[in-house]
C-alpha cells in the first residue's frame, strides 16, 4: 500500500513539475511574439516611408543621382597651400616650419596618412 502512496506522490510531483516547466515557456514564447510583432510593425512603418517618393529621391541623390537640366553644385574644402617650390623652408602657421624636398614630401605624405 505505501508503495501505491509513493508512487502516486511520485507521479504527481512529476507532473506538477512538467506543468510548471511548460507554462514557463509559454510565458517566454508569449513574450517573444510581442517583441517578433512590435518588430514587424517597426519594420513595415519603414518600408512604406522607404517606399515614399521623397525617400526614394534622397537616397538617389545620395549615390549622385540628378534630374535632367538639373544644375548641381559640389562643395569641397579647400587644401592648404602647396609648398613654394625653389624655396627651402616655407612658412604655414606661425611658429611652424614646413621642410621642402624630398623630407617635406614625406613629412607631408605621412601627415596625411594620418589625417
Amino acid at each position: 500500500m505505501a508503495a501505491i502512496v509513493i508512487w502516486g506522490l511520485w507521479a504527481f510531483g512529476s507532473e506538477l513539475m512538467l506543468n510548471l516547466r511548460l507554462n514557463q515557456q509559454v510565458q517566454a514564447l508569449r513574450s517573444g511574439n510581442a517583441q517578433m510583432a512590435a518588430l514587424n510593425d517597426q519594420t513595415a512603418k519603414q518600408l512604406s516611408v522607404a517606399g515614399s517618393p521623397g525617400a526614394m529621391e534622397e537616397a538617389a541623390r545620395k549615390e549622385g543621382f540628378t534630374r535632367s537640366g538639373e544644375q548641381v553644385y559640389v562643395i569641397v574644402k579647400p587644401r592648404a597651400t602647396a609648398a613654394q617650390p625653389g624655396l627651402g623652408l616655407t612658412t604655414g602657421a606661425p611658429g611652424s616650419k614646413q621642410v621642402g624636398g624630398v623630407v617635406g614630401a614625406i613629412e607631408s605624405w605621412w601627415r596625411s596618412l594620418w589625417h
